[in-house]
């Protein structure tokens, strides 16, 4: 899911000063400012440990997405969630990639406004990813839509964009920035235009020819379904992926 380092893209290039994109990045976080203004407010500290792998399988277009979340509390103390993505990949070409699956998501009480009781989601979504380069920077757009199995039965739809910057550094290394927005679909029941926001910087290092480790810091902003409460939850990210082929021909 995560914008590769290894190599160029083979997509889109645009042309432009390497400066603009990290604006464009935090742009998208934007959405949500006149919504953070006038709510109550619960900082956490919280630490996600997680896999991501993107299979190709053989030589073919298609692949597994298998991806892992342990997301705790106070760093490592108590759950936050527990999210597990399986799904399948189909590059379209070195530019666009589709993908389709299934997502799990544990919900745990912490901080001070916590939910009510724990509860389990179940989800369904689909991807388009769009790869290309501005000038050193490696970009990919990722848009998700998400069909929500909530609590109670509930059922709701929920759209995704998420922007990623990679810029290569000296050897196995690069630093690697994104922002991601949630937007309810009408006509979901929460009212906000903006439930979520999440903002990453991150450092990377290549593994090998297929692992890269990644480690860094997300400012997560959640607005709760009750209206009044914002979450902002400061995360310490850190990410093995991966994208060893399966079944490859000896």
């Amino acid at each position: 899911m995560r914008g590769a380092t290894r190599g160029r893209y083979s997509g889109w290039r645009l042309h432009g000063r390497c400066r603009l994109v990290l604006p464009l990045i935090h742009a998208s976080a934007l959405l949500a400012c006149p919504l953070l203004l006038s709510a109550q407010t619960d900082a956490n500290l919280h630490g996600w440990y997680q896999y991501f792998g993107d299979h190709p399988l053989n030589e073919s277009r298609w692949g597994l997405h298998l991806e892992a979340q342990v997301r705790r509390h106070d760093a490592a103390r108590a759950w936050q969630n527990l999210l597990l993505r399986p799904a399948v990949n189909f590059r379209v070409n070195g530019a666009v990639e589709l993908t389709a699956g299934y997502g799990y998501v544990s919900y745990h009480r912490y901080g001070l406004y916590p939910v009510a009781a724990r509860w389990n989601e179940h989800r369904i979504f689909e991807d388009l990813k769009l790869r290309h380069r501005a000038g050193r920077f490696q970009l990919q757009h990722r848009f998700r839509m998400e069909h929500r199995w909530l609590l109670d039965g509930l059922y709701e739809n929920r759209h995704r964009y998420m922007l990623r910057a990679t810029l290569p550094l000296r050897g196995p290394h690069y630093l690697t920035a994104w922002n991601e927005v949630f937007t309810p679909v009408r006509p979901e029941r929460f009212p906000h235009t903006v439930d979520q926001n999440r903002a990453t910087l991150a450092w990377g290092r290549r593994l090998g020819r297929h692992a890269r480790l990644e480690a860094g810091y997300m400012m997560q902003t959640v607005w709760q379904r009750n209206g009044r409460v914002r979450e902002d939850n400061h995360t310490l990210v850190l990410a093995l992926l991966s994208d060893l082929p399966f079944f490859r021909r000896p």
